[in-house]
């Protein structure tokens, strides 16, 4: 059982299926989890492990049964389908894992060969030959100024980066040279990735590491950072070094992160608007919106927010202030546990404390995927693990077999929206129309779009005209399913746009900004749209709020009001 639970940690990071499910980089990684904790054999015996367990699932099964949107809840989100769902799973799956450390070896070899595979990946996209994914969706910037920020197999650079710093200090762990060829592979992988926030993680992890040792260092490490910072400067002075000096520039215009801090103190006042429950998992894009500042709308127009960028400021949001709780629970366990077990396993204990600092820091800059939190929390459960005294083997069971169901019906759903594709790329609408149906038509605005661009390359006017009407019926579907609605209903106004049917089109807008009331195309289109019907006064008023929520970012919402104030 150890060895295939250190096998599904290892693929939930690897794994990507292009071509055969639609969201390739996210999708397989739940089904693997799914399968993994659904024939694990859960112990059944009293311990804190067990009981925090118990209290987070409880605390989930609450926030997501209170939700405004539960299914949303239960599933996630498409971006990173990370729902009570896969939350219970992972859980399930580290309670499992905490019964099998007497091997924890297969564990940390599992997982170091894993990273090394993932490091040389992401080693190869920052050199520049990506056989799998097109370079363009991590090439930020256009000349010597592109900054290239590979995400390797884990869908996105920073959640590839916090992965890598788990793989470090956990190589570490294991003797021999391989192990540490590994280690070493992750670092210089981490570093061309060019994430702050893993770099922080680094120097915490660091810290800890030597604090774990009694601030002893052996001389063979020493030799080898000194040999690593070489290398790296040497790289950076060269021409492949040209996307480590542009990130670098970004850092000096940019030393505050972006978003983040404005992103962050707006995610707590949602968070305290419901302290009791949260607003349930993964309704973050749809819920954020209506406690977004005009400060950050202005600052950032044309973002739409999906996370807090912050795992406890996730946990607020989602299940209130017991997620918040609880998830500091974990970490407090897990670094008790690694303490305990010092005497014993003073390396490993060093290592994991260091592997955990480092994950926690890197992470108040991103939230959880189900990569990052399954590393995470099996990284406690192995100290947990060995840290418990010696007691007869627990009675386990197979408690979580109905997860294998989810796990077939995602895949299936996911297998049916790839036959959409190709279906609509052959204008073959009935077989298209059949497999989006089978796919529990979860993706209506990217259907209802997808058939939109289908309609302006259709052949012939009959595919035309049918096409856009697949496409409006999924449309007006979406605008009241979607994860993030104000993108649905702004959506939707296009094609009541192409109808001429000014009165549907400025429902829809309306629609739009009473789900994102600061966001500034739906009131800039609608100003447009008000001038169209003669109602200036009211025109006027939307182009003004237009103009103040942009933020001078583009000029075309200026014109429209220069366009508007003369008589």
């Amino acid at each position: 059982m150890l060895a295939l639970q250190a096998t599904a940690i290892a693929l939930i990071a690897l794994i990507l299926t292009p071509g055969w499910l639609f969201y390739f980089d996210v999708t397989p990684k739940l089904v693997v989890l799914l399968l993994a904790a659904g024939v694990a054999l859960v112990p059944l015996r009293r311990s804190p492990l067990s009981l925090l367990a118990l209290l987070t699932l409880a605390s989930l099964a609450i926030s997501t049964a209170l939700s405004p949107t539960p299914a949303l809840s239960f599933y996630g989100t498409h971006w990173r389908q990370y729902g009570a769902l896969a939350q219970a799973a992972i859980l399930i799956f580290a309670l499992a894992l905490s019964t099998e450390t007497s091997r924890s070896a297969i564990v940390l070899r599992t997982v170091s060969i894993a990273g090394a595979i993932t490091a040389l990946y992401g080693i190869a996209q920052y050199a520049g030959w990506d056989p799998i994914l097109p370079a363009s969706a991590y090439h930020i910037g256009e000349g010597i100024w592109t900054i290239v920020r590979p995400p390797s197999t884990l869908g996105y650079v920073s959640y590839f980066a916090t992965w890598l710093l788990f793989v470090f200090f956990l190589s570490l762990a294991l003797p021999g040279r391989f192990a540490k060829i590994c280690a070493a592979l992750a670092l210089v992988a981490m570093v061309l990735t060019g994430t702050r926030a893993a770099l922080l993680g680094v120097v915490a992890g660091t810290v800890v590491w030597l604090f774990w040792r009694g601030l002893r260092v052996p001389r063979r490490v020493l030799a080898g950072a000194f040999a690593a910072i070489l290398v790296l400067a040497a790289l950076y002075a060269t021409p492949l070094g040209q996307p480590m000096r542009s990130r670098a520039r970004w850092f000096a215009e940019d030393p505050w992160g972006g978003a983040r801090p404005l992103l962050w103190r707006d995610s707590l006042r949602m968070g305290l608007a419901s302290p009791l429950a949260g607003h349930g998992p993964e309704t973050f894009t749809a819920t954020f919106p209506h406690y977004e500042s005009r400060e950050l709308a202005r600052a950032y127009p044309d973002f739409a927010h999906e996370s807090p960028h912050n795992i406890f400021l996730d946990a607020l949001v989602s299940q209130g202030v017991a997620g918040l709780v609880l998830l500091a629970a974990w970490c407090t366990l897990g670094f008790a546990a690694a303490w305990k077990i010092r005497d014993k396993h003073p390396q490993l204990a060093a290592c994991l404390a260091a592997a955990l600092a480092a994950g926690i820091v890197s992470q108040q800059f991103t939230v959880f995927t189900i990569p990052t939190s399954t590393i995470f929390f099996a990284t406690i459960a192995l100290a947990v693990g060995l840290a418990g005294a010696p007691a007869p083997p627990p009675r386990r069971f197979p408690l979580a077999l109905p997860l294998l169901y989810f796990a077939a019906r995602l895949a299936f759903a996911d297998h049916a929206l790839t036959l959409t594709q190709r279906d609509l790329e052959t204008f073959n609408f009935a077989n298209s129309a059949a497999h989006y149906a089978a796919s529990g038509e979860t993706s209506d605005i990217w259907y209802s779009r997808a058939l939109l661009d289908v309609a302006r390359k259709a052949p012939t006017p009959v595919l035309r005209v049918q096409a856009f009407q697949l496409a409006a019926v999924a449309g007006e579907r979406a605008a009241h399913t979607a994860e993030d609605p104000f993108n649905a209903w702004y959506s939707l106004s296009s094609i009541y746009a192409a109808r001429n049917d000014a009165a549907g089109v400025e429902r829809c807008l309306r629609s739009a900004i009473a789900a994102h009331p600061n966001w500034f195309k739906p009131h800039w289109t609608l100003a447009q749209v008000l001038r169209f019907e003669s109602h200036r006064d009211e025109a006027l008023r939307e182009a003004q709020l237009a103009v103040e929520l942009d933020g001078g970012k583009h000029p075309e919402v200026a014109h429209t009001l220069q366009e508007l104030l003369v008589p």
